[in-house]
């Protein structure tokens, strides 16, 4: 892409997952939406960029948290929308809900309500990429509580020790749920802890979505030519509480404030106008193009019908034949 052509995509990719999880928050506060919600608002750079840097064909798993992820890497929001109002036709046929949105024909191997799970499952995804000798990669988002999690080191060291074509990329809202860093991190630089892995590793402004995609650009270049994995630290906020349940209150209100005063998508808005990219009326239309398209996303979703309760025993077995005969015999 030339660059004003990325950037808008990156704006329009950042308004979409904003108006996403805007409209997820009302439904879900009006009494329409089932199951829970862990809303990503104020992280819109972090995800868009470093998956803007990927292909279609490589590999992304996220987190609890994986709304704008999942947007971002292609998951269309028709789809994602009715996974949450678990209907038929959703990302995934209703299994998966808010936490567990995947959808393997785009390379994404899953969002995931475990805490540092998705590691294990990319880092095997990426063993299988040098296995069979192609130039994908594979990237895991993961939050801050997973640095202290066992399957993350247990990965990086793996990716190490192995040179696959990995990227480890930290969505650092600054607390675990609603731990401060301070209170579970021994170290205080990550981006040394993963150095001390052998891979390089990088701290980026994660509001910053040029800055993002700039750091995993290199990052799947040097993967793609078979260097290894990379760590990035993308520090980032998110405006809400840790659940749809959390006021959020226990932050520091000047915090709160301090970061939304960052806001990922009113500061590229900026830089793209500064640099005659686009003007500020071309800009309000890719909003009100967003702002529809959820609209619309989310009566089509809200009428979509619920699949029948035997749809529970399907999509257990990969052998079609084997999942058939077991499907039977439990309805038997």
């Amino acid at each position: 892409m030339e660059n004003g052509s990325l950037w808008m995509e990156l704006f329009r990719l950042m308004v979409r997952v904003r108006h996403f999880e805007q409209t997820a928050f009302e439904l879900y506060t009006a009494g329409k939406l089932p199951g829970f919600l862990h809303l990503s608002i104020g992280q819109e750079a972090t995800s868009v960029g470093a998956c803007a840097a990927l292909r279609p064909d490589d590999y992304m798993a996220s987190t609890h948290r994986g709304h704008g992820d999942t947007i971002a890497k292609g998951v269309s929001v028709q789809a994602a929308m009715t996974e949450l109002f678990g209907g038929a036709s959703g990302a995934c046929h209703a299994k998966g809900g808010s936490m567990h949105i995947a959808d393997f024909s785009r390379g994404i191997l899953g969002a995931n309500g475990i805490i540092a799970a998705g590691v294990p499952i990319t880092v095997g995804a990426a063993l299988s990429i040098k296995q069979r000798r192609t130039d994908q990669v594979a990237l895991c988002f993961f939050g801050d509580g997973a640095t202290g999690c066992g399957p993350l080191h247990e990965g990086m060291n793996m990716a190490m020790l192995w040179k696959l074509p990995m990227i480890f990329v930290r969505q650092n809202n600054h607390y675990a749920e609603s731990t401060p860093r301070h209170e579970y991190q021994g170290i205080p630089d990550v981006v040394r802890w993963a150095e001390g892995y052998g891979m390089p590793a990088v701290k980026v402004d994660g509001n910053d979505v040029l800055a993002v995609y700039e750091a995993v650009s290199r990052a799947a270049v040097r993967a793609r030519r078979g260097e290894g994995p990379s760590f990035i630290d993308s520090e980032t906020y998110r405006w809400y509480g840790h659940n749809i349940g959390d006021p959020g209150t226990w932050r520091p209100k000047e915090e709160v404030e301090t970061w939304k005063a960052r806001d990922p998508i009113a500061r590229f808005r900026r830089v793209i106008i500064e640099h005659n990219v686009a003007a500020g009326a071309d800009l309000d239309a890719v909003d009100a193009e967003e702002a529809q398209r959820m609209k619309q996303a989310a009566v089509q979703a809200e009428n979509e019908p619920k699949p029948p309760v035997a749809a529970a025993l399907e999509d257990l077995y990969s052998d079609p034949v084997l999942g058939a005969q077991a499907i039977q015999g439990v309805r038997c």
